[in-house]
């Protein structure tokens, strides 16, 4: 594993249009205002974080979230576009630590702090292996 420490303060900020696969579906008289839902823009934060980790990686290296702590502060609907940002804010051992925001406009939607670990490949093969036999 190379050293994570020169991830620090490097960032990454997308446009992101909410699209149907994003809606919020647990309850249906909800569903039909079309509202995103929180675990929707989480994988979308959680997916900047893996492209903005992954290049610094070994190639049997990949990192995966291990923990989150995420405030929805606002609803956004179908069709609007956001901006979103992730930052790395901390490295320890095999542990990259994020923090992610989604706004629309100058309103915060949601933000969240997550932790990537860094794992090998192989564990995870022999790990999905031996769950599944």
């Amino acid at each position: 594993m190379k050293s994570l420490e020169q991830l620090l303060g490097m960032n990454r900020m997308v446009e992101l249009t909410i699209d149907e696969t994003l809606v919020w579906r647990e309850d249906r008289e909800m569903e039909l205002l079309e509202l995103a839902s929180t675990s929707g823009l989480c994988a979308q934060i959680f997916h900047i974080g893996y492209d903005l980790i992954q290049p610094f990686l070994d190639e049997n290296e990949v990192s995966v979230v291990v923990e989150a702590n995420v405030r929805h502060l606002a609803p956004v609907r179908v069709g609007q576009t956001v901006a979103v940002g992730v930052k790395v804010i901390g490295t320890a051992e095999n542990k990259i630590k994020l923090r992610g925001v989604v706004m629309k406009g100058e309103t915060k939607i949601l933000e969240i702090e997550f932790v990537r670990a860094v794992v090998s490949r192989n564990y995870l093969r022999r790990a999905a292996i031996e769950k599944t036999t």
